[in-house]
């Protein structure tokens, strides 16, 4: 006797041939969309905390400018971003080859990474 499997038999494939091969297949089982849905969201929220994990610089990088805007608005985020700017145009206007060595020489570097090494061989 053939054991009762449990679920929809929608994956089986009628066949009115009687000396035709039986076609196995395993029963479909319908999971309830809200079942997908949480799986979903843990594996979101476990890649992000992976991701938070891995790159703590960028995270901390990017609280810090959530904080800012929700403190000052995007008008703090602005003057944040000027002032930076700003710092680093007198760094390089005076001490340029401090300047070449710590930012626009790493700069270059991971820019020219970034563009040229999808086309490496």
């Amino acid at each position: 006797m053939r054991k009762v499997v449990t679920g929809e038999q929608v994956a089986q494939v009628y066949n009115p041939d009687p000396f035709a091969r039986p076609v196995w297949r395993a029963p479909v089982y319908r999971t309830p969309a809200w079942i997908i849905a949480l799986v979903q969201l843990f594996r979101l929220l476990a890649w992000l905390v992976r991701l938070a994990a891995r790159h703590p610089v960028a995270t901390a990088l990017v609280a810090l400018l959530v904080f800012i805007w929700v403190n000052t608005g995007w008008a703090g985020l602005v003057a944040l971003v000027l002032a930076v700017g700003a710092l680093l145009a007198v760094w390089r206007y005076c001490w340029p080859l401090s300047f070449a060595r710590w930012v626009a020489t790493p700069a270059r570097g991971r820019w020219r990474a970034w563009c040229y090494r999808r086309r490496w061989a």
